[in-house]
C-alpha cells in the first residue's frame, strides 16, 4: 500500500476529474452511467469487485425487486426464470454493462482512504493514486458492520454473520437469529437442505414491528413455505425471545417472561442487519446522525460538506429500487451546478 506522503509527492498519478464516485454497487453504477449522459469527467473507485454488495448475497437467490427497478437501462435486464432476476443474473447483467457494453471507466480493487476538502473541491486519496475532482459522491452501501449479538461464547467458529448457502449443513441442526426476510429467506434454504432449523426473533409473530420503517414483515412468498416447513417439524419458531449466550453445541433463548430455553445447534446464523460504514464520511466532516447515517439534504442527497454527496443504502432509502432512481437525479443536480459554475467563470 502506498503511503498518503508517498502518493502526494508523484505528480504523476494526480488526475482531476468533474465527478468521482466512490462505490460500483446498483447506485454507483447508475449514477456513472448519468455522469455519462451528461457528459462529465468522472471515474468510479470499488474497493472491491463491481456490484460486490450483490455478490455477498446468498447464491441463488432471488431478489425482491424486479427488473425494471434495478436496472440501468430499459429493457436490458431479462430474467430467464419468473418475473424476479437472481443474484447470479443481477451480477452478470451489471458486470457486463459496466465493463462490456458501456465500458465505465471502474477501478476495482481501489479503496478510499481519505476524502479531504480543497476549498474549490476534493482530493480523494486510494490505496493507489490521488485524485483531485470537483464533486464527489459516495455509494459504498448500508451493509459495513453487521450487528453481532454481543453475548457470552460469541466466537467466529460458533457464530456466522453472514448466509451464503444451506447444503454444508446437511444433516446438522441450525439457529438463525433475526427477524428480517433475510433470516426468513436462510431458515426456509436450510430446512430445504435437510437441515433442523430453530429461529429465534424478537417479534411476536411474523408481522411487522409498529416501529419498522417498510410496514412489510415477512414476505408473503416466504412466510408460506415457512408454515409448511413448521408443519413437517423441520423448523420451530421461537417468537418474542433474544439470545442471551452461546454454548459449545447450544444457545439460551429468554423469553419475554424471563424463562430460558437451552436450545442445542451445531452453529447458529446471526442475520440482524447491518449499519453503515461512515469513518470516511466522518473524516471529511460530514455530520452523523443518531441513526448511524450521514446528515444530507433529502432534495439534492448533499452533505453538510459542499459538493459532498451520498445515495444507495448508506442513506435512507433502504430500497433498492431507489439506488436507480435518486442517484440520477443527484447527478443532474450536479451538472446543472457545475454548468452554473462554469458560466460564471467563463
Amino acid at each position: 500500500m502506498l503511503g498518503w506522503k508517498n502518493i502526494q509527492e508523484d505528480e504523476n498519478l494526480m488526475s482531476t476529474y468533474d465527478l468521482i464516485i466512490i462505490g460500483a454497487g446498483p447506485a454507483g453504477l447508475t449514477a456513472a452511467y448519468a455522469a455519462r449522459q451528461f457528459q462529465l469527467d468522472y471515474l468510479v473507485l470499488e474497493r472491491a469487485a463491481i456490484a460486490q454488495t450483490i455478490a455477498e448475497y446468498p447464491i441463488g437467490r432471488t431478489l425482491f425487486s424486479t427488473p425494471d427497478e434495478i436496472e440501468l437501462i430499459p429493457g436490458t435486464l431479462q430474467p430467464r426464470f419468473g418475473p424476479k432476476p437472481t443474484r447470479e443474473e443481477v451480477l452478470a447483467y451489471y458486470t457486463r454493462l459496466a465493463t462490456r457494453e458501456l465500458c465505465l471507466p471502474i477501478h476495482t480493487y481501489e479503496p478510499v482512504q481519505a476524502i479531504l476538502p480543497t476549498g474549490t473541491g476534493f482530493q480523494v486519496i486510494s490505496t493507489k493514486a490521488v485524485y483531485e475532482a470537483r464533486q464527489v459522491i459516495i455509494a459504498t452501501g448500508g451493509f459495513g458492520h453487521p450487528y453481532r449479538l454481543g453475548v457470552p461464547g460469541e466466537t467466529p467458529a460458533r457464530v456466522s454473520y453472514r448466509f451464503v448457502e444451506a447444503f454444508p449443513y446437511a444433516g446438522k441442526r441450525i439457529l438463525v437469529v433475526g427477524g428480517g426476510n433475510s433470516a426468513a429467506e436462510a431458515a426456509l434454504d436450510l430446512c430445504r437442505a435437510g437441515v433442523q432449523v430453530d429461529w429465534s426473533l424478537r417479534r411476536p409473530t411474523l408481522d411487522p414491528h409498529p416501529d419498522d420503517p417498510d410496514q412489510v414483515g415477512i414476505k408473503p412468498w416466504v412466510r408460506a413455505p415457512l408454515m409448511e416447513c413448521v408443519a413437517q417439524g423441520e423448523l420451530t419458531i421461537h417468537y418474542a425471545t433474544t439470545c442471551i449466550e452461546v454454548l459449545p453445541n447450544a444457545a439460551r433463548l429468554q423469553h419475554a417472561d424471563g424463562t430460558v430455553d437451552e436450545v442445542p445447534c451445531d452453529h447458529i446464523f446471526a442475520l440482524l442487519g447491518a449499519k453503515p460504514e461512515v469513518s470516511l464520511l466522518a473524516a471529511a466532516g460530514v455530520t452523523i446522525a443518531a441513526d448511524g447515517r450521514p446528515v444530507y439534504d433529502p432534495e439534492t442527497n448533499e452533505t453538510n460538506v459542499p459538493g459532498l454527496y451520498v445515495v444507495g443504502h448508506l442513506t435512507r432509502e433502504l430500497h433498492m429500487k431507489n439506488a436507480t432512481v435518486v442517484p440520477r437525479r443527484v447527478v443532474e443536480g450536479i451538472a446543472q451546478k457545475l454548468t452554473r459554475a462554469g458560466s460564471a467563470t467563463g
